[in-house]
């Protein structure tokens, strides 16, 4: 069985909805029928098991389980090609290894919304119980891809008429960049920033002054560019 879960019947509902793959369902065993009787149908329709178990032994795999823990499969990373022929705002993460800034990155993206996430297969956190956790729920309806090698998608994007952006501690303003609509917004990670392969890509640099601090956390910084961009575009 897989270690990764979520807890509580929303996020159960959300995963179902978004054909996130789930091996098992536990309900805890005192729970009114009535609450659950929609996820039940929905768990009976697509032959996924469920059991029910005492308070006790969901208190063993997680405190917050709400009356509700569901294991998951492997997260249904999309292709790069499904976010590019949507022609919409992307957001690339480079070397975002919390899973916590991950998914709020996620949520923001969804938020204000961006077409995708793009992640690299090493040195990333990966879409799992706690960024879907973190991103409420967001991971459920915005596609991820997980591509080998970060360069060589940049290449394919910018073939593909995308120009592209990153957050950069030193350089340029995001309150006064004016982004195309078909951008790409990369946030590196908050203690080595973008990678040297990524800074030389980008076709422009974004940064947010700051008084006290020279950066700020990745998903806070991350948020605050898609807002720039949203408004520009809205």
């Amino acid at each position: 069985m897989s270690r990764e879960f979520l807890t509580g019947k929303n996020s159960l509902k959300e995963a179902l909805e978004a054909q996130l793959g789930i091996e098992r369902v536990i309900f805890q065993r005192d729970m009114e029928r009535k609450r659950i009787s929609e996820l039940i149908d929905l768990l009976e329709e697509r032959g996924i098991p469920f059991d029910w178990a005492d308070k006790q032994r969901l208190n063993a795999v997680s405190p917050k389980h709400q009356g509700v823990i569901a294991y998951l499969s492997a997260f249904p990373y999309a292709d790069l090609t499904d976010l590019i022929e949507q022609n919409r705002f992307l957001i690339m993460c480079d070397g975002i290894t919390d899973p916590h800034n991950l998914g709020a990155i996620i949520r923001s993206a969804y938020s204000f919304g961006a077409g995708g996430i793009i992640i690299p297969k090493r040195r990333s956190a990966g879409v799992d119980a706690v960024v879907f956790r973190a991103s409420a729920g967001a991971a459920a309806h915005l596609p991820v891809a997980r591509v080998p090698n970060l360069s060589a998608a940049i290449r394919t994007l910018k073939d593909e008429g995308y120009w592209i952006y990153g957050a950069h501690a030193h350089e340029s303003s995001g309150e006064d960049t004016a982004y195309d609509k078909k951008a790409l917004l990369i946030i590196g990670s908050e203690d080595r920033g973008l990678s040297k392969e990524v800074q030389k890509q980008c076709d422009f640099f974004v940064r947010i002054p700051t008084e006290r601090f020279e950066s700020l956390n990745a998903s806070v910084a991350a948020a605050i560019l898609m807002y720039s961009y949203y408004m520009q575009h809205k």
